[in-house]
C-alpha cells in the first residue's frame, strides 16, 4: 500500500472515530435576500430589545468620534429609542464617555471589556440598561433617568501556574456580565456573572428599590460561550432558568444535568434537567415547556442537523424534538410572551474540511431563521438573511410579545415582520 493510500485510510478512520474534534471558529457567508419585510436599525449595536406593545425598539450602541487631539478618539455609549416602522428616533441618552488613546500598535483599545445590555420591564414603563459598572433605569417613553445602581461583580482573582518551559506564570481572571434579563412581571432583574471557564454567579436586583435581593453561585461548568445566552424567566417570574453546558464546543456532551431552575428570592434549585446536547440557549413558554438549542460544532459525520429540544417542566422529560427542513436548529432560541410563537436559527451550516490542518471549519451556506406556531410547531415563517441584513451567523434573536416581530442584532440590527 502506498504512503498516500495509508494516509487516506488513516485519515478517514480518524475522522470516523472522532467527528466532534474537527472544528474551527464559526465563519459565515451570506445568502440571497430575505423574503420577509424588514426594518433596519442603525449603528453598531451591542444590545437591543423590543417594547411589550411592539411599537419601539431600544438599542445600546457605541459611537466613535474624532477629537481635537491627534490619536485620541471619543467613545460614547448611547441608548436610543426608535419607532422602527417609521425609522424615527424618539429619544436618546448617553451612558458613558471615554477618550481613548491609540495603543503602541496604532489601534484603539476599548475601555469597556464587558458586554452591554438594554431591556424593557415587563409592563413597558421602564428601560433598564447596563454599561460597566452601572445599572441605569430610565422611563421608556423619553429616557429620563429614574435610578442608577452600581453593580458589584465577583472580585478579580489571580492564579499561579508552573511549567518547565516558562517557569511560574501568574494569570488574572476578572468577572463580566454575560446575560441580563428582566422578569416578565414585576421589576426583578437577573444578571449572570462569569469569571474564567467554570465560575458563575447569579445576582437578582429589585430595580424599584435598587437593591440586590439575592445572589448565589451557579453550578460549575464551562459557562456560556457568548453573550445573551442561557438565561430565562418563567412567565410567572417565580423561577429563573440557567443553562450550564457540561463540556466545551466540539466535544461530545456527557448527558449530565445542564439546565437548572432557581427560586429568584433564595437561589434554591427548584428543578434540573439534562438536555442531551451542548446547550447553547434556552427559552420558556407560559404553558410550562422549556426549549433548548444546540451550540456544538459541526463534525465531519456528526451534528449536521441538531433538533430543537422541547421539555415538559412538570416531568422534566423530553416532550418532543423539532426538526428544521434539511438543516439544523442551533445557537439561539426565543419565545413570544403570549406563548404562541418560537424562533431559532436554522441556517444551513456544513463542515468544510481543511486537509492541511486536519480540522473541520463551519461553513454557512445559507443564513436562515425559522418561526414556529405553538403548541404544534407548525412553521409560520422561514427566511434567509442577506449579507446586508446579517448581524452575524448566530447573533441574538428576540421575538416580540405576540410574535409578530423578530428582532436580531449584532454588528447591525433588523426587525423582521412575521405574517
Amino acid at each position: 500500500m502506498s504512503s498516500l493510500a495509508r494516509f487516506s485510510v488513516f485519515t478517514l478512520a480518524l475522522m470516523a472515530l472522532s467527528p466532534w474534534h474537527f472544528c474551527l471558529g464559526r465563519q459565515g457567508v451570506a445568502s440571497t435576500a430575505a423574503a420577509l419585510k424588514a426594518y433596519p436599525l442603525h449603528g453598531r449595536i451591542n444590545s437591543a430589545d423590543i417594547s411589550p406593545d411592539e411599537t419601539l425598539v431600544a438599542v445600546e450602541r457605541t459611537s466613535d468620534e474624532k477629537t481635537e487631539n491627534v490619536g485620541v478618539d471619543r467613545l460614547r455609549e448611547i441608548i436610543e429609542l426608535w419607532d422602527f416602522r417609521a425609522d424615527k428616533l424618539v429619544a436618546s441618552a448617553t451612558l458613558r464617555v471615554d477618550d481613548v488613546q491609540k495603543s503602541a500598535w496604532d489601534v484603539f483599545v476599548p475601555p469597556i471589556k464587558e458586554e452591554r445590555f438594554v431591556r424593557f420591564t415587563g409592563d413597558g414603563k421602564l428601560l433598564v440598561a447596563y454599561v460597566e459598572p452601572k445599572i441605569r433605569v430610565f422611563t421608556a417613553n423619553d429616557l429620563q433617568e429614574v435610578r442608577c445602581i452600581i453593580a458589584q461583580g465577583p472580585p478579580t482573582i489571580s492564579r499561579t501556574y508552573s511549567s518547565k518551559r516558562f517557569g511560574l506564570q501568574t494569570l488574572s481572571y476578572g468577572s463580566a456580565v454575560q446575560a441580563f434579563e428582566m422578569s416578565p412581571t414585576g421589576e426583578l432583574l437577573a444578571m449572570r456573572w462569569t469569571r474564567g471557564m467554570d465560575y458563575g454567579r447569579i445576582d437578582i436586583y429589585d430595580i424599584a428599590s435598587g437593591q440586590c435581593i439575592a445572589t448565589w453561585l451557579a453550578p460549575k461548568g464551562p459557562g456560556p460561550f457568548d453573550r445573551d445566552r442561557g438565561l430565562a424567566w418563567s412567565s410567572t417570574s417565580q423561577t429563573v432558568f440557567l443553562a450550564v453546558p457540561n463540556t466545551i464546543p466540539c466535544l461530545q456532551p456527557r448527558g449530565a444535568l445542564d439546565v437548572f431552575g432557581f427560586d429568584p428570592w433564595t437561589g434554591r434549585i427548584q428543578t434540573a434537567l439534562a438536555t442531551g446536547v451542548l446547550v447553547g440557549d434556552i427559552a420558556v413558554t407560559p404553558s410550562g415547556q422549556l426549549l433548548a438549542v444546540d451550540f456544538n460544532c459541526v463534525g465531519v459525520f456528526g451534528n449536521h442537523h441538531p433538533k430543537l429540544k422541547v421539555f415538559d417542566l412538570k416531568t422534566n422529560r423530553l416532550a418532543r424534538d423539532v426538526s428544521a427542513a434539511k438543516t439544523g436548529v442551533r445557537y439561539r432560541v426565543s419565545v413570544s410572551r403570549n406563548g404562541q410563537r418560537a424562533a431559532a436559527w436554522t441556517s444551513d451550516v456544513r463542515c468544510q474540511f481543511d486537509w492541511g490542518d486536519m480540522v473541520c471549519g463551519e461553513w454557512t451556506v445559507k443564513s436562515m431563521f425559522t418561526v414556529w406556531r405553538l403548541p404544534d410547531f407548525s412553521v409560520a415563517a422561514r427566511s434567509e438573511v442577506a449579507s446586508r441584513e446579517q448581524p452575524f451567523q448566530d447573533g441574538p434573536l428576540r421575538l416580540s410579545s405576540t410574535g409578530r416581530y423578530l428582532l436580531m442584532y449584532g454588528t447591525t440590527g433588523w426587525v423582521f415582520e412575521v405574517p
